[in-house]
Formats: structure tokens, sequence, C-alpha cells
């Protein structure tokens, strides 16, 4: 919904906000989040207990920024596949190489080969350690089975994946791990995993077929029986995964609350998980960001007593703004659940249709928008 901002609205609406926030339904010491994508919103992320992250995206404030109040912050890791995309992909030698896998692009390694073991402790964790994360987050962990075909190869790939996982916590003690999957391994390894993560129980994305689904009854039954199972045997949290597009915060709501009613830990976002996703923990949202336009305005907008006005008011309430001159691009990723609205003066039929299209995006995934004027108003229809 687009409203002219005024004072008496935003009373109304920083007071339903913080109800919202103030009414979380998870104990916020369970509390994860998943972020892969870069320029994380840590005023956001850093409120929850856990914060998973894709390090090759975190800058060294950030993950300062991220540990500042008190959570832990857990690098990614694909201990089996390696995407192309890594910046160390050529030093990967062919001999640690079982396969590819087509379907993600990526190569599937040999968890059994010493080279990759090294490189993986040497080049991946050293370095991930030092920089101040307090733990991994285990992916692929089985994806040996695309080419294990018989039992005596699997086992030596489990074996292999136990080994390495032994070194390292031997080398780090205090490494705290989360596994992502790996059902076959975890007897083996639940001692030193504190949370299971299953992705896609109720809620898919077919990266074949490129489109969100419905996981099948038969498989959400499967999955659920194993999981359920894991939390019987071992003092370990569970964490789902699931995917629904990001303009549907109120089923990815309720698709929380499903999972939570199964005694785990929802994070409901998007394949790329370059979103702040939905959750049974609300964290408080203090920031707008504001578009202002330095051609059109000027290059320091908050001289201008319009901007100077709404400031005062945000500040006498505890929040802040953000602002971003549109003649710098708009801003990238998806900004809801990172804000707490846009706020705008922009004429809106005289801008280009870059600008356009992307506030009538940020619309249909369900931001809200505060124009300062009526014409900054995205028009009905």
């Amino acid at each position: 919904m687009t409203n002219v901002l005024n004072k008496a609205f935003l009373a109304i609406f920083l007071l339903l906000s913080f109800s919202i926030a103030t009414a979380a339904r998870m104990d916020a010491r369970k509390s994860t989040a998943v972020f892969y994508g870069p320029n994380l919103p840590t005023d956001v992320l850093s409120q929850y207990s856990r914060i998973i992250v894709e390090a090759d995206n975190v800058k060294a404030h950030e993950l300062k920024e991220l540990r500042a109040n008190g959570g832990d912050v857990f690098a990614y890791l694909s201990v089996g596949e390696v995407s192309p995309t890594r910046k160390w992909f050529n030093k990967i030698g062919q001999e640690w190489v079982l396969g590819d896998n087509r379907i993600w692009d990526s190569k599937v390694m040999d968890l059994n080969s010493k080279g990759w073991q090294a490189f993986v402790i040497n080049d991946i964790v050293d370095p991930l350690w030092q920089a101040g994360y307090s733990g991994l987050f285990l992916d692929t962990m089985d994806s040996f089975k695309l080419f294990a075909n018989s039992d005596a190869l699997e086992k030596q790939q489990t074996d292999a994946l136990v080994s390495l996982m032994e070194i390292i916590h031997k080398r780090y003690p205090e490494m705290r791990f989360i596994a992502n999957r790996g059902f076959e391994v975890l007897p083996r390894i639940g001692h030193l995993v504190e949370a299971v993560a299953a992705e896609s129980l109720f809620a898919s994305w077919d990266n074949g077929l490129k489109v969100y689904k419905e996981t099948k009854a038969e498989d959400q039954d499967w999955l659920l029986n194993q999981l359920h199972t894991i939390k019987d045997k071992l003092p370990v949290d569970i964490l789902i995964i699931d995917y629904l597009e990001p303009n549907k915060r109120e089923d990815a709501q309720s698709l929380a609350d499903r999972i939570t009613r199964e005694g785990f830990i929802p994070w409901i976002s998007i394949p790329s998980l370059d979103m702040v996703g939905v959750s049974s923990f609300e964290p408080q949202l203090k920031t707008f960001l504001l578009l202002t336009d330095s051609k059109t305005e000027t290059h320091h907008p908050m001289n201008l007593e319009k901007y100077q006005i709404l400031q005062r008011n945000l500040e006498a309430d505890g929040l802040r703004l953000e602002v971003h001159d549109i003649q710098s691009g708009m801003p990238t990723g998806h900004l809801i659940g990172r804000y707490l609205g846009i706020v705008t003066a922009q004429p809106f039929k005289q801008q280009f249709p870059i600008y356009q299209n992307w506030l009538r995006r940020q619309q249909s995934e369900g931001i809200n928008i505060q124009v300062l004027s009526p014409d900054a108003a995205i028009p009905k229809g």
C-alpha cells in the first residue's frame, strides 16, 4: 500500500510494527537466520542467536556487526561440492573430483582425497576461524552418492567425512557445527553438531524447472520421520529451510508456524537466500530507506527541510533513515524484511522506467511504501 506519510499515520504504523515485533513467537535464544547475499542487513540479522552466512560475501566490519549483540556466526561450507564461481576454484586438483553435478553446475568432491581434505582444513576452515566465525554450516555432505555406486564406496566416503570432521574438531575444539541433512553419518558425528538443517520440508524450489512447488506428501512424511527420529536420539535443534515466493510473506508466516508446531526452527526464504526470511522470531526493524535524487534535489539531501522534519520525527521514536541517491542506481536485492518501509518524494511519472519498475517490484513483494507528496505515489492500475 502506498500512502502519503504524515506523523499520525507514522505513529499508528510504528505502534503496529513494534507490537508485532514484541509478540515474537519464539525464544530469541533459539532463533536462526540464513543469509547468503552481500550487503548484509546487519542491524536485523544481528538480533538472531545464530546467523548462517556465505563468508565470501561478508566484509570484516559486517562480521563484527553481526556479532555485536552476542550472536554466533556460522560460515557456509560445501564439503562435498565446489562451484566454479568460487575464487579458489582453479586450485582444485582434478584428482580430488568424483564427477559433475549438472543440475547445480558444480564439481562433486572425493571426500576420501587427502588433497581435498587438506585444502578444506588449511585453505578454508583455518581462515574462517581466524576471521572470527563461531562455526560451520556443513552442506552437500552426501553428494558423493551421485557416484558411489556400491556399499563399499559409500562407506569409504562416509568414513572420510567423519575423519575430516574429527580433524577439524581436534584442531578447533570450540568450533561449532550445523549439518545440512547428512542423515546416514549423523549417528557418528551427532556428538559434534548442535543443529541439523533440512531444506524443503513442506515448500520447495525445483532448480531444474525453476519453479516453486509444494513438497510431495510422501517426501514430507519421509523427511518428518527422519527429523523426529534425529530429535529423539540426539540433543540437537532442527532447522527447516523452506522456499516461497518473496511476495507471499503471510503464507510464509503460516508455514513458519506450522514448522514450529513440529518442534523445529523455521526459516522461509527464496532459493538464493539473499532475503531476510520469515521465522517464528521477529526482529525489530528500525530503519526506513529514503530515496533522494541528487540531480533534481541536492548532493546533501539532509539539508532540506522536508527531510530534516522527517528525520526528527523518526529519531524521536528511536528510528533512523538510510539515504539512497537514485542517481547511483536503484538498491539491489530484496528489501522486504530489512526496512520498515521505503520513503520517497520523487515524482513517479517523471522517473525513468528503471525507477518505476523497481518501486513496483518492491510494492509487489509487500514492502511498505510511504510518499511525501501525492505525485510520488505509484499510480493505480
